[in-house]
């Protein structure tokens, strides 16, 4: 089936007009992982995948897709694949990344009981009967002074990884289409539960929050594919180095001022309420190198475990031996979010009575 067909057939019920088909047609060709820097997308001319089904097929298909995304993923780490992927990465410094990237075991490599969803229904039937997902994911600038650039290549491999084992198995040819958001906080939830995306990519980490909710509680989530532990990073002529020697020594010290990236600064902020964070979302780390050398902050924290990694030096690394990790994401029932009209606004989410 031709591409423009398969997006014309993907919601039978919903008209395309010519400029969100060509809009569609570019970003599907656009491959765009978990931190693409991409244009962004106009969210409210996008369609929803919407179909005639019941409340209880709606439900089941979600949860196929999560299933199917597990299944795919123990099948990646049961062949090894994500090991190589980590062997090239980053390509800077290939293999560096086996020094920060963290493998949690909360899916083991274990095929014979991570089992594909059977007579796939609702979304997920969509889904493999298009031949077209679609994934929610940032624009961040691609460029190695961004923390987010040591991490979003491997993602883009690690989840490309799981649909090619999705496509092998269902036996269809699985094209992925980006909705690109602005850097910064995003509408993630919003975006979601409103169908406009299938999936948020590994933009968030299970423990944190968005649009007022706990993320564990306002979407489903898979295995987790991407982990990274927290490290401060200390000017080695700063006295500060041999003050700082745990992360209880950083939270004993309120008047340590911190600079984060956008993949650090919500867990910073959480463990560290007293302290000067000051947030840099894009070039994040010659940023806040910039900062320390001005004197407008002491420390940078973030998920690399050596700065020479981004090319920058004369830094001490403390582990915080906090670790966080990201899955991919899906819509679930019972979340409703507030609209004020503006798609790229952080409006609240609720909890309500499921259907």
């Amino acid at each position: 089936m031709q591409f423009r067909n398969t997006l014309a057939t993907l919601l039978p019920s919903t008209m395309f007009s010519s400029t969100v088909l060509t809009a569609l047609l570019f970003s599907a060709f656009s491959y765009a992982g978990a931190h693409g820097g991409a244009a962004m997308s106009k969210v409210e001319e996008l369609p929803a995948r919407n179909g005639n089904w019941s409340a209880a097929e709606t439900a089941k298909g979600r949860e196929q897709l999560i299933r199917a995304f597990d299944a795919g993923w123990v099948r990646v780490l049961a062949s090894g694949k994500d090991q190589a992927i980590l062997e090239s990465e980053p390509s800077n410094q290939p293999g560096a990344a086996k020094q920060y990237i963290v493998r949690m075991a909360d899916c083991l490599p274990q095929p014979e009981i991570a089992h594909w969803p059977e007579k796939p229904v609702g979304m997920f039937k969509d889904i493999l009967d298009s031949g077209v997902i679609r994934q929610l994911t940032q624009g961040v600038p691609e460029t190695p002074a961004n923390t987010a650039w040591y991490f979003s290549s491997i993602s883009q491999k690690y989840q490309q990884a799981v649909l090619d084992e999705i496509s092998n198995h269902y036996n269809v040819k699985l094209q992925l289409e980006s909705v690109v958001l602005p850097p910064g906080r995003l509408p993630a939830t919003s975006v979601l539960t409103a169908n406009k995306v299938d999936f948020v990519s590994q933009l968030n980490a299970t423990g944190g929050n968005t649009q007022g909710l706990r993320r564990r509680i306002s979407r489903r989530f898979g295995c987790t594919m991407t982990a990274s532990s927290q490290y401060i990073h200390i000017p080695e002529k700063s006295p500060l180095v041999k003050e700082i020697k745990h992360f209880s020594d950083l939270v004993s010290r309120p008047n340590v001022r911190i600079c984060a990236g956008p993949l650090t600064t919500q867990t910073a902020r959480a463990f560290m309420p007293k302290h000067t964070i000051k947030t840099k979302y894009v070039n994040d780390l010659t940023v806040c190198e910039k900062a320390v050398a001005k004197g407008q902050v002491d420390i940078i924290i973030n998920p690399l475990n050596d700065l020479a990694i981004g090319g920058i030096k004369g830094y001490i690394a403390v582990p915080t031996m906090i670790v966080a990790g990201t899955p991919l994401w899906v819509a679930k029932e019972g979340i409703t979010c507030d609209d004020d009209g503006n798609p790229r606004t952080e409006d609240e989410c609720h909890e309500v009575d499921a259907p």
